[in-house]
């Protein structure tokens, strides 16, 4: 498995969304951003700042007692140190603030890929179809049978809309829509 850190298409990271169009996948990560706890939305930065103090008063603090030069080739001028103190230091915020997010995204795509499984028996829903009980469109009415334990759930209880259980394939939009008269 390559690991890799993406700067602007971060959903690209993530085979499970690589059959996916961009604005699909945009759609995926802003609705797993939007479905996850809101701690974790806050995780990267907190995470970043936290690093970023423990690295900027830890540093010095082993530079001056730490036999740090024995085993960290440094320069030798104060500037120079500095330097590398400076540069050293946003490379590891940068490196946390990257990492976390990409934790934390993965994370939230795990979470809403399977928000579409069966909450007893972990089977996935995608695909099924839907049973509708009386008339109108009102998602209290709505049901889907799990394949495998064979209990029945209603979509609204169990927080799943018609569209998440659409199999990826079929979601898309037809190219001709909108110039169709």
């Amino acid at each position: 498995m390559a690991v890799f850190i993406p700067f602007r298409k971060v959903h690209r990271a993530f085979s499970e969304l690589d059959h996916l169009s961009d604005a699909e996948c945009e759609r995926y990560v802003r609705d797993a951003w939007a479905n996850s706890p809101v701690w974790l939305g806050r995780l990267p930065r907190t995470l970043t700042v936290l690093a970023s103090i423990m690295w900027f008063s830890g540093w010095p603090a082993g530079y001056t007692w730490l036999p740090v030069r024995r085993f960290i080739p440094l320069p030798t001028s104060t500037e120079g140190v500095l330097i590398v103190y400076v540069v050293s230091g946003v490379l590891v915020s940068g490196l946390t603030w990257l990492l976390v997010r990409d934790a934390a995204l993965w994370w939230g795509i795990r979470r809403e890929v399977r928000r579409s499984n069966c909450p007893k028996c972990g089977q996935s829903l995608t695909g099924l179809p839907i049973r509708t009980v009386g008339l109108g469109n009102d998602p209290a009415n709505r049901f889907v049978r799990c394949p495998e334990c064979g209990r029945e759930f209603c979509l609204l209880d169990i927080g799943v809309t018609p569209r998440d259980l659409v199999p990826f394939e079929q979601r898309g939009a037809d190219p001709r829509i909108g110039r169709l008269r």
